[in-house]
């Protein structure tokens, strides 16, 4: 963490939310022979896992709650029934509309996120749209935005399961759209990677007496032990076991101020952010996203410097610890856009982030800084705070 007696501080919290979903409806099954009314079915989905993980350690009553008809699947996603519209295999079309709320809260961190009414549109071209209602409060109630059924994530689709007129998709990949990134103040940028869902539609009203989750499987057991050698073999064999536990994902920095260097009026102070470290330990490889945001410059005199005349050229790097990696596994992490200053760091920027399944073992981001001065501003020693959002 900062001090208030400089123009830097860290702190760890984060915020942002998208939905998408859509699919090509074509089946191995027959197909259909026109358009059937949807009675029944649901959407699985959870938006981001580390989203989730984040809110569920802040202050909300409760952090995270759900309400008109979603329910929460044990794995911590959100479970939408389907409340009404059509689909139709043989042409590869759906508009279906599923209901139900879910609120993410986090006084402290200024901001509750509500989405509502989900509605998953596939146009038969493999590409399809998951719309829906969001409230976003924010900064202590002043901003606010309000959508009605926008396409906040796009889907990339694959054919569905097609079975007594029912048809099922499976773990949909889910991308924020522009949109979205823009509804949500952009804590994570059009393009990052969302969780996976999981969509069905039924001309048969669901059965809520029917259990939603089959029976959990028994565990595996271990693989046959190694034969014993025989006797006067000379070898032995040792079966070594590691229980490997998850971490926490951590955000430390090199410093807790930066002064830039002096400037005249119409000129540009420069300097450079304290190298930050981002360690995910977690184990999930469910990706991050480290974003900042800094206040006005103000001075003793009462002089004061807009916060977005403060821009940066973020770098990022993974830090090699020496370990041969995990077989699959590569670690990857991306600099946000350089911003100029007039453009700058009075909204949330990206900084540096990891998509899911690159983002596990520690990484560094930095910045180079640029404030542009104002050529009305007088002389004064100024200073502003920079917080680092990480999710």
């Amino acid at each position: 963490m900062g001090t208030n007696n400089g123009p830097h501080r860290v702190a760890m919290w984060a915020g942002a939310i998208a939905i998408g979903a859509a699919t090509a409806l074509t089946g191995a099954a027959p197909a259909l022979a026109a358009p059937v009314d949807v009675a029944g079915g649901s959407l699985d989905w959870g938006f981001k896992a580390s989203f989730r993980t984040y809110v569920s350690t802040g202050n909300g009553t409760p952090p995270i709650a759900v309400s008109d008809g979603a329910t929460r699947n044990t794995d911590g996603t959100f479970d939408f029934p389907a409340k009404g519209g059509t689909y139709d295999s043989a042409v590869g079309t759906a508009t279906v509309n599923y209901s139900g709320t879910v609120v993410f809260s986090y006084p402290s961190h200024m901001f509750e996120i509500t989405l509502a009414n989900p509605t998953l549109v596939v146009d038969g071209d493999g590409t399809g749209s998951l719309l829906a209602d969001v409230d976003l409060v924010a900064n202590g109630g002043t901003t606010q935005q309000h959508l009605d059924q926008a396409e906040i994530a796009t889907v990339a689709t694959t054919a569905p399961t097609v079975a007594d007129g029912d048809v099922t998709f499976s773990n949909l990949a889910t991308t924020l759209t522009a949109a979205g990134a823009s509804a949500f103040t952009g804590f994570y940028t059009a393009g990052t990677a969302l969780d996976p869902l999981t969509a069905t539609a039924s001309d048969q009203a669901t059965d809520p007496t029917d259990p939603t989750d089959p029976t959990d499987p028994t565990d595996p057991t271990d693989p046959t032990d190694p034969t014993d050698p025989e006797p006067g073999t000379g070898s032995a064999a040792q079966r070594i076991t590691a229980a490997v536990t998850g971490g926490a994902l951590t955000l430390t920095s090199a410093g807790s101020a930066v002064a830039l260097a002096g400037a005249t009026p119409g000129q540009t102070a420069t300097g450079s952010l304290n190298a930050v470290t981002v360690s995910d330990l977690r184990g999930t490889n469910s990706g991050w996203d480290l974003v900042g945001q800094v206040t006005d410059f103000t001075s003793t005199g009462g002089g004061a410097i807009p916060a977005a005349n403060l821009g940066w050229e973020p770098t990022a790097a993974v830090v090699n610890s020496g370990l041969v990696a995990a077989d699959g596994v590569q670690n990857a992490v991306t600099p946000g856009n350089p911003v100029a200053p007039g453009t700058g760091l009075g909204t949330s920027r990206t900084l540096c982030s990891a998509e899911t399944g690159s983002s596990l073992g520690s990484s560094t981001c930095g910045a180079a800084l640029k404030l542009g001065v104002p050529e009305s501003s007088a002389a004064g020693e100024y200073s502003a705070v920079l917080t680092l959002t990480l999710a």
